[in-house]
């Protein structure tokens, strides 16, 4: 596609160089000479400096030929005229990065086909890590209360080994819970069956209301027996439940506890003792 990019500041090229690696044709629209020169040394990227308001910065970046026009600029009032300018050439889609959430209806006036609100997203992600750690990621869906997620499922977990059709069947499981996808070892995606067993230390991709986490996320990631003596399983108990791990990711643990020596010793036993 080419995509034109006005605003190349923290975010903007961010997503310049996604869009230069994803090949995608990209051009960029900035006032600062100093970005614009940085990014045609360092990527090669067609550059213009210049506004991005500007009929005559906008013609020389071709964007009549624009598949999308991309909206980055640090300030809702330039990036608001850039929206109008595009759709006023004929760009199909035109995205919008809004600052203030009081501008989202100038930004449908204006015709931007998406508007990404920096704050929903900033805050989404702070209240996702603080209320639900075990989540990696977290994307709500429509305008009801619906979110898509990926969590990993404890190894010893109660449904862990259990296929799907007779996990949401468990008395207390959230109805209305979706399984849609589990990451095998191997790093591929596989589908979710109601025959598809859930594997312990898999993540698995899910899609439910938000009231029903709590009590979703206890079935996916509590235990259930306690694992036995010596094993990985045990390891992974005991390192979940070291205070200073517990924001490292659970298939990091997994791995941690996976090459990890196991010995026993009786209560008051000595472990270590430091050379002198």
């Amino acid at each position: 596609m080419y995509v034109v990019v006005a605003g190349a500041g923290h975010m903007g090229t961010h997503l310049v160089s996604r869009l230069v690696a994803a090949g995608h044709e990209t051009v960029v629209i900035d006032t600062d000479r100093a970005v614009t020169e940085r990014l045609y040394a360092e990527q090669g990227i067609v550059v213009f400096t210049g506004s991005a308001t500007d009929v005559n910065v906008l013609d020389q970046a071709s964007i009549k030929r624009a598949d999308v026009a991309v909206a980055m600029t640090g300030r809702d009032a330039d990036n608001l005229a850039f929206c109008l300018l595009a759709r006023y050439y004929g760009v199909p889609r035109v995205l919008a990065r809004m600052l203030n959430p009081q501008y989202q209806v100038p930004y449908r006036l204006v015709g931007a086909t998406k508007i990404h609100s920096e704050a929903d997203i900033l805050v989404e992600s702070f209240l996702t890590s603080i209320e639900y750690p075990e989540i990696g990621a977290l994307m709500p869906v429509g305008k009801g209360d619906i979110v898509v997620f990926d969590v990993s499922v404890a190894p010893d977990s109660p449904i862990a080994g259990r296929p799907v059709a007779d996990v949401v069947r468990r008395e207390g499981f959230p109805r209305g819970c979706l399984f849609i996808a589990t990451e095998l070892a191997s790093g591929d995606v596989q589908v979710i069956e109601g025959n598809t067993v859930i594997q312990g230390g898999s993540r698995v991709i899910m899609a439910a209301h938000r009231p029903d986490l709590p009590r979703l996320l206890g079935y996916l990631t509590s235990a259930g027996k306690k694992a036995p003596a010596g094993s990985p399983a045990e390891a992974l108990q005991a390192l979940g439940q070291v205070a200073f791990l517990s924001g490292v990711a659970q298939a990091d643990l997994a791995n941690l506890a996976g090459g990890a020596r196991i010995e026993t010793r009786r209560p008051g036993e000595e472990i270590y003792r430091a050379m002198e």
